[in-house]
Formats: structure tokens, sequence, C-alpha cells
């Protein structure tokens, strides 16, 4: 907008811009209160930062010589297989060895090769997707415990078109999910890190994007009340302002959009309030090194049959050496759905406990921490369910009737950062250049 010369009105309710995107700097340690990184190869953010005075100087890839993660099964840590692409084994020799997998699970391996093309006309789950293809072995072992920080849902109701659309397409051109990573791996060749983020955190991102604002955007710290369609335009209403604009854009979660198009745009409310969310809680604990010790790698997942509370944790200063303090060691907690929802208006000192206990389970730690930090972020996670991909067209074609008006935000066409920037990229561009 800013390159179009069009000044705009920011409302936002929160005391600082950047919604879940927040960095606390403790005791020289830079500690993330939401997402700690962004994938490599979606390059909307890498090139957002470009265009922000050269701030992809700041950007830092992860540790990936260290690069591990492992799999509680039966209280103990089991390596995930290298070569895994999320769900699928690229290096079957490793799969093969891996004492993750049942001997069932393995001869599937090796028949899944020879599966023969399938082109589905409808949307079906991610249960269904991946039990198919590898049995419910692999889907509980692997496959929910990597979407559960991503989604936190239920892969019985997850649309496998919108959550997994990559492997759908393999499954349509291969038929084997197998055949079709091999293959993208051949045209890709080399990769860098799979992980990338800032030295100074995430927060550098939404720093200097707030920067940016100040020249040419008017920041209204306050919660919009209603959004209104009127003759000329509409009329966006908080507490203590109303303001006449040509263009709205609403980057809310779609439940809140939903009730800001309440009077104005009955049929599309319904439509956005038609999208689940779940919930995650965040908890860091800060320990002295020597009393946390700690398996190489990054962290493990804890598939749900064997979750007490937490579903996955990171070693953040194997994963970002940068972040810590000499002779400290953090472990950053997720807890998401189901357990989330029954623990959000728990009092931090019994969350603590819940998740030091599970830390004393899984690595034998016992100490008490130096320090921790504490984030509940109810409804933050958009569930695309089976059928998202029509319920986000019907959504769209309801939203095209009214000019001037358009969403985006990770309800719609993906859930992480980039894909934030990105849809962010194209609204601006729809409003600069009407024609495109």
């Amino acid at each position: 907008m800013k390159q179009s010369g069009i000044r705009c009105t920011l409302i936002e309710k929160a005391g600082q811009l950047g919604g879940l995107i927040r960095t606390d700097t403790l005791q020289g340690c830079q500690l993330e209160a939401g997402p700690d990184s962004y994938i490599a190869t979606k390059a909307a953010v890498t090139e957002l930062a470009k265009q922000l005075g050269g701030l992809d100087s700041e950007i830092i890839g992860s540790n990936d010589a260290e690069r591990r993660v492992y799999i509680v099964r039966g209280d103990r840590f089991v390596d995930m297989p290298k070569g895994m692409s999320m769900m699928v084994p690229g290096d079957l020799s490793t799969a093969m060895k891996s004492d993750l997998f049942s001997v069932r699970t393995k001869v599937g391996f090796l028949t899944e090769i020879f599966r023969p093309k399938r082109d589905r006309q409808t949307d079906f789950s991610v249960r269904e997707l991946v039990a198919s293809h590898f049995g419910d072995e692999l889907l509980e072992y692997v496959t929910e415990p990597l979407l559960s920080g991503v989604y936190g849902g239920d892969s019985a109701q997850l649309s496998a078109m919108s959550v997994l659309p990559r492997f759908v397409t393999y499954e349509r051109q291969y038929g084997s999910l197998i055949r079709g990573v091999r293959h993208e791996r051949r045209e890709a060749g080399p990769s860098g890190s799979l992980f990338l983020s800032f030295r100074r955190g995430m927060q550098t991102l939404t720093d200097a994007l707030a920067a940016e604002l100040v020249n040419f955007a008017d920041i209204l710290h306050e919660e919009a009340i209603s959004v209104d369609d009127v003759s000329k335009g509409w009329v966006v209403r908080t507490a203590n302002a109303t303001i006449d604009a040509t263009h709205v854009v609403i980057a809310t979660p779609a439940y809140a959009a939903a009730r800001l198009l309440e009077q104005s745009a009955a049929e599309l409310s319904i439509e956005l309030a038609r999208i689940p969310y779940s919930s995650a809680i965040l908890v860091t604990l800060v320990y002295h090194e020597e009393d946390a010790p700690i398996p190489k790698g990054f962290g493990f997942l804890v598939p749900r049959r064997e979750r007490q509370t937490i579903a996955a944790a990171t070693f953040v200063g194997t994963k970002w050496p940068s972040r810590l303090s000499p002779g400290l060691v953090a472990l950053r907690a997720f807890i998401v759905d189901p357990e989330s929802p029954k623990l959000l208006a728990c009092g931090d000192a019994e969350l603590l406990q819940l998740v030091r206990r599970d830390f004393e389970r899984f690595l034998k730690i016992k100490a008490e921490p130096q320090f921790s930090t504490m984030e509940r972020w109810p409804n933050s996670m958009p569930q695309y369910v089976v059928g998202h991909e029509a319920h986000r067209q019907r959504i769209s074609q309801l939203a095209s009737s009214f000019p001037g008006l358009y969403l985006t935000g990770n309800a719609y066409e993906g859930v992480g950062v980039p894909d934030s920037v990105r849809m962010a990229h194209a609204t601006a561009n729809r409003i600069a250049s009407p024609r495109n």
C-alpha cells in the first residue's frame, strides 16, 4: 500500500502490532511467544524482509547440523527416521531400520510403491489419505504429531486437499506417495535450512513493518465493533471512532470477522462463523545447563495415545543457538487440543506443574527452572476440515459481492506466516490495481 501511495487506517485492539508474533527478551534470552520460524521453501517472508530496508540480512537458518526429532513411544524416545517428508518415508533404507515402525508397517512401505494412480473427485480426510497408504501406525506416530503444532486438530476431520495438497497431487500423478517424494527430491536438488527466522527473533519482522507504517498509516489501538456497508463504501466503528472507508480489509480470525459483518453481510457472516478453531498453550522453561541434560536434537513429539499434557517440545538452544545466554537451556512445550481447552483457565502454577511433570517423565529433569514464560492462545488455530476448499470458495464468492470488502488471514489459504504475508500482498495488489 505504501508503494502505491495509499494512506490507510489500521485498527488493532492489542497494545502492539504483530498478533501472535512476539519475542520476549528475558535474562539475555530471546523467547518466542508465538511462531519461532517459517518454512524456508515459502519465499513470501524472505521477499518482504528484502523490501524492509534489507532486513533479509538478519535472517538465519536453523541449526540443521543438529536437526533430529524424537517420537515418544512407550515412554522412550525413538528417532524420527531420516528422509521423512511429513508422513512419507523418502529414504526407505532408514525407515526399514527404524524402531518406530512395526514389521507390518515396513512391509506396507514396500507395497505402497506399486499403488496405482488415484484421482479422488471429492474431499476426504487426512486420516483417510495416510491410513490408506501406510496404515494407522504411521498416522498415529508420525502424521498426527507433526500436524499437532500447526492445527492441533483431529486427522479424521482435517481436509487432505487443504492440509496436504502436495501429497494428494502425488497420489493423482504417481499413485505412490513414496514415488512422488522421490521425484520431488530429484527435481529440487540440494537444499539449505528447513526453517528460517531472524537473528533477534520473529518480532524483528513485525517491528520493521510497524516502523514502516508510521508515515503512511493512522494506527488506532482499539477494538472494531462493526463493519457496515453504506451507499458510498463502508463505515467501521470502534468504541471511540467512526471511520468512513472505500476499502476495508478484515484480517481477523474468521469468527471475529463474522461478528463484524453480522449486520451488513448476514449470509457471509454465517459462513465465516462455520470455520472451526482450536486452542494452544505455550510454556517455556529455562534451566541452568547442568540441571537439564537433554539429548542432541530439535525436540520431541508426543503422539496422542502417549500424551498426558504436552504434545511437543522444542530444545530452543539446539535449534537456535544464538537465542540463549551461555549456560542456559530452554525447553518450549506445546499444549494443543484436546488438552488445551481444559487447561486454558488453569493458573500459571498449575500449568507449570503439569509441564514439569512431563519433562520429568520424558527427560528425567527434576530441578526447578530458573524462570518460565506462558502464553495462552485460545481459538488461535483455524481447522481446515473436510470440505474447506469449497467452503472457502463460497466465502470468497459472497465477499466479492460487496465492493471494497477484502478478507485475509490464516483462516483461508494457508496457516503459516509466509501464507499470511502472501495473501496480504495479494490483497494490497487488488486494492492498488483493481483490474488485476
